[in-house]
């Protein structure tokens, strides 16, 4: 629980001790969620509750004012994987069950979301055209249609876990300068915030803005 407001506003910040994203809930609640390395995962578990909140007020830094309370901490393992194919007969996986993803940038669930909408246009074109749901071809598609979108957010989020883990100074000054190259390019950060959101390419009706459904 932080001091000021979070706005309904989400943030992540890179530091020196991993990344860290706060994630809005209810009042002035936010969630947590902080990458660091296996030699201090165990410190930062076991401290008390006010020297964590004073341990990640000092690295996230000001933005949403003093970290006045902390609550239950849970860890668990990071790793990239995803299945070699998504389909089988009469089985389709989505979401964390096709591909696990590095928390970083939060696309995770935002690829699980896309999966689900494709695989709800399919179906639903299906059952108009009174196609089998198992069909191979059908199971085909979605496997032809996912594939890409899966492929470039895995790689990406991976290459982007390894730019902000590199300590070496001139690899973090470019980063540095490039995020404020970005920031001050308004066009290059909205073509790069539809792309985080899966708003590019060959999109699903539930994904297409404006989208109505009967």
């Amino acid at each position: 629980q932080t001091r000021q407001a979070h706005r309904d506003v989400a943030y992540e910040r890179f530091t020196d001790a991993g990344p860290m994203a706060m994630l809005p809930m209810s009042g002035h609640r936010s969630a947590l969620v902080w990458s660091v390395d296996d030699d201090r995962l165990d410190e930062l578990l076991n401290l008390g509750d006010r020297d964590f909140a004073a341990t990640a007020e000092q690295h996230f830094g000001q933005r949403l004012g003093r970290f006045e309370q902390a609550g239950k901490r849970s860890a668990y393992p990071l790793e990239m994987l995803r299945a070699e194919t998504s389909t089988a007969p009469r089985v389709v996986l989505i979401g964390n069950a096709a591909h696990t993803l590095h928390p970083i940038a939060g696309q995770g669930f935002n690829l699980g979301i896309r999966d689900v909408a494709v695989l709800a246009e399919l179906l639903d074109d299906a059952a108009r055209q009174g196609i089998d749901p198992g069909d191979e071809q059908l199971l085909g598609r979605y496997e032809s249609w996912r594939q890409r979108d899966q492929q470039w957010v895995a790689r990406a989020t991976d290459s982007l876990v390894r730019l902000f883990n590199n300590p070496l100074a001139p690899i973090r000054a470019a980063r540095g300068l490039g995020l404020t190259a970005l920031d001050n390019l308004p066009p290059a950060k909205h073509l790069l915030a539809r792309g985080a959101m899966g708003l590019a390419g060959h999109l699903p009706r539930l994904a297409r803005e404006g989208h109505t459904h009967d």
